[in-house]
């Protein structure tokens, strides 16, 4: 699976910068919380250092908190070996004569105390001590505030990271943008303005495809007009030779073969004509600043097929005709045009019928042409859009370009084609090509 790039250095960035702001977050807290046991411990030494001026005598009643704030962070200071303890252990301590002056710890009751034993002036040793789970506690309430702004920090900086990825890939999506609006019939070079200087290869690089795919596609394109412009001189003088000739007295085999003739050579001049229009429709850029009435298009191809439809004995009809106006390229709206009607009415049965109609839905025209056609399989729609491609069994001479030119030509006017069931659900086809109004 191809991921983003983006997302790539975006989960990349974000585990780098998660993972190491949990280990300054660990760093931070271990040294904060070490600083704030040896302040602490600094603050028995000046309190032990303050009562050191003056003799300091056991407490002559036990300790009455206020609250139980109070009697979790009053200090115990008696003199060492001293009797009359409070029978909470929470509350007061006996600190043994064996103490030495310095800071240290001691357990009784199970309750964890630290002590700062020192002298005071009449020699005596007294100490001052704390409980070491209200000093852990106060130590890890400043270690934890120290942490807050990292905390805080932390998903602001993922969030600025992600944000900057967004606007410095910004160029390259708005590249892809370009290269999928872009024209096949024109392959304009890509801009290069605003991108990184470690992509500008790659634009390059693909600069330079594209003018050698562009100049191949344009010597494709001519030879296909060239080619079909050569054979049109010739099967017209074929085509009017076999004419000439049907006036001649001919045996009846004879008849049967010319007839035969002139039926290829009309085949074959077909053929030259669709070659052209698919060149020309091709060849060509969709020309967005004209204004196209596709209501007048349409009315208009309807009335040049009719002869075709009266042939085949096709009721071709109009059952709605909105006014829509488009902008592109009139050859190329009324080649599509043209192209399906004709299309359809060639593939519809003798007594069959041909709908057309052209509606405004939702700020877009809708052409929909309708048919009671045999229809195509849906694993073959796709298909029937490829130059010379022909489903099989139809039992109608062509040569498979219709479509594609009305495909091209939907291309070039940056419209969509589809081809789909009836909405009856009978038999048939139903063509809906869209655009955008003007």
């Amino acid at each position: 699976m191809n991921r983003s790039l983006r997302q790539r250095l975006s989960l990349w960035l974000s585990v780098a910068i998660v993972g190491m702001s949990a280990a300054t977050a660990g760093i931070t807290f271990w040294m904060n919380f070490r600083d704030a046991n040896t302040l602490q411990d600094t603050l028995l030494q000046q309190i032990a250092a303050a009562l050191a001026t003056q003799p300091v005598s056991a407490p002559r009643e036990h300790f009455q908190p206020r609250d139980g704030e109070d009697a979790e962070t009053h200090l115990v200071i008696r003199p060492l070996g001293s009797v009359g303890i409070d029978p909470n252990p929470r509350i007061d301590v006996l600190l043994p004569a064996s103490l030495q002056p310095g800071l240290q710890d001691i357990e009784a009751s199970k309750v964890h105390w630290r002590v700062f034993v020192r002298f005071d002036v009449a020699g005596h040793a007294f100490g001052v001590a704390q409980r070491q789970r209200v000093r852990d506690e106060e130590a890890r309430d400043s270690a934890v505030t120290a942490l807050v702004p990292m905390l805080v920090l932390v998903p602001l900086l993922l969030l600025i990271v992600n944000l900057l990825l967004r606007q410095g890939f910004a160029p390259l999506v708005a590249l892809s943008g370009d290269v999928d609006a872009g024209d096949v019939r024109q392959l304009e070079p890509l801009h290069d303005e605003g991108i990184p200087g470690e992509v500008l290869p790659l634009v390059h690089a693909v600069n330079r495809l594209l003018a050698r795919v562009g100049g191949l596609l344009e010597q494709q394109r001519r030879l296909v007009a060239d080619a079909a412009h050569e054979l049109r001189t010739p099967v017209a003088a074929a085509r009017i030779q076999a004419d000439n000739l049907a006036h001649a007295d001919l045996s009846p085999d004879a008849r049967s073969r010319l007839e035969s003739l002139q039926r290829g050579l009309a085949r074959n001049s077909e053929l030259v004509d669709q070659l052209l229009k698919l060149a020309r429709v091709q060849g060509t850029a969709s020309q967005a600043q004209q204004s196209i009435d596709l209501d007048v298009l349409t009315r208009s191809a309807i009335e040049q097929t009719l002869e075709l439809a009266e042939t085949h004995r096709v009721d071709l009809g109009c059952i709605r005709l909105d006014r829509a106006t488009v902008r592109g390229d009139s050859m190329h709206a009324f080649a599509l045009i043209r192209n399906v009607i004709d299309n359809a009415v060639r593939y519809t049965p003798a007594g069959g019928w041909v709908d057309v109609s052209l509606v405004i839905d939702e700020g877009f025209a809708q052409l929909a042409i309708e048919d009671s056609g045999p229809g195509i399989p849906p694993e073959l729609r796709e298909r029937v859009f490829e130059p010379f491609f022909r489903v099989l069994g139809t039992r109608q001479s062509g040569n498979g370009l219709g479509l594609a030119i009305v495909l091209s030509a939907a291309e070039a006017l940056c419209g969509s084609v589809e081809l789909t069931e009836r909405l009856d659900g009978q038999p048939g086809l139903r063509f809906v090509y869209r655009q955008k109004l003007a």
